[in-house]
């Protein structure tokens, strides 16, 4: 048999073979046609997840192939905005009394990023000047950029030198109410009910922590470690160590009071001596070449004579 003819008839067999896989197509099993759109649910429920080459849906697809440039990006852009991660953005917010969740804070964030150089840039753009408007635009981008952490980090210190202040006071109401037969989170609960103020709400914040079934000791350690402020920080271990037992806490809580208001004292002489500084300051760089010129307005004439 010829070669060329064998070859001849099996490429007419593939061609008609083809043309009625083309015309009449196999009808695939419902499973496997379904398979596809169920593989995300069913690995959400727990089922066992099958291999299927291609995405579920669009989203997926788009997940997919842009995730990781998308985090890229993100992180990019956290590093550059000084956003640092969700836990520890968190915990600052927690630091500085903001009540909003690190994805707000990261919206505002942005929301200045991009208006303040914009906003500017077009302020800038009423002058009819290049230079003007160029200028506008990249002082827009510092204050947009700057704004918002500057703002935390003015609102820690703030918050920080307030729990300085109300620390000796919350310590003085635990010591009374102990005394009377109460427990610590009993004590704790009345000063939270009847007080106000950042040390209010972190022990607030312990209440809610135990309740949600964390320890007594757990729930202070954790403020203790999540607080900007060190003095706060050693209150709230102290309050830690004495969940244990063991201690006169009535005697210690007035004891630790007296030291916290001794050091805030001491804190408020050097702050004060500071600001006394700070005001001889401007009088030496103002009033002192006036006060020279005058005394050295005579010395030509006592010397020359002139008259």
């Amino acid at each position: 048999m010829n070669a060329a003819l064998v070859l001849a008839a099996g490429c007419a067999g593939a061609a008609v073979g083809l043309l009625v896989v083309q015309v009449v197509r196999p009808r695939r099993q419902v499973v496997r046609r379904f398979l596809p759109y169920t593989e995300v649910a069913r690995s959400r429920l727990g089922g066992e997840i099958a291999f299927f080459s291609q995405p579920a849906v669009y989203g997926e697809a788009t997940r997919r192939v842009l995730g990781p440039l998308a985090t890229g990006l993100g992180a990019a852009m956290a590093r550059i905005l000084g956003l640092g991660e969700s836990s520890d953005l968190e915990r600052r917010l927690r630091q500085a009394g903001y009540p909003m969740t690190s994805d707000a804070y990261r919206r505002l964030h942005l929301r200045w990023a991009l208006g303040a150089p914009v906003g500017l840039g077009c302020l800038g753009l009423l002058t009819s000047s290049a230079t003007l408007t160029v200028g506008f635009f990249l002082a827009g981008a510092v204050v947009g950029v700057r704004r918002t952490p500057d703002r935390l980090r003015s609102s820690i210190a703030r918050r920080s030198a307030r729990l300085r202040s109300d620390l000796p006071t919350v310590a003085a109401m635990l010591s009374p109410r102990i005394e009377n037969r109460k427990s610590l989170m009993t004590a704790v609960a009345e000063v939270v009910a009847e007080g106000s103020g950042p040390v209010v709400g972190d022990l607030n914040r312990a209440l809610n922590l135990v309740a949600a079934g964390y320890g007594d000791a757990a729930a202070f350690g954790l403020l203790a470690t999540e607080t900007a402020e060190e003095a706060a920080a050693r209150f709230y271990r102290f309050l830690a160590a004495a969940t244990r037992g063991g201690i006169d806490l009535p005697k210690a809580l007035l004891d630790h009071a007296d030291a916290l208001r001794l050091q805030r004292r001491e804190e408020v002489e050097r702050s004060a001596a500071r600001r006394q500084m700070s005001m001889v300051l401007p009088d030496l760089v103002f009033m002192a070449p006036v006060l020279l010129l005058f005394l050295l307005a005579p010395v030509p004439r006592l010397l020359f004579g002139a008259g």
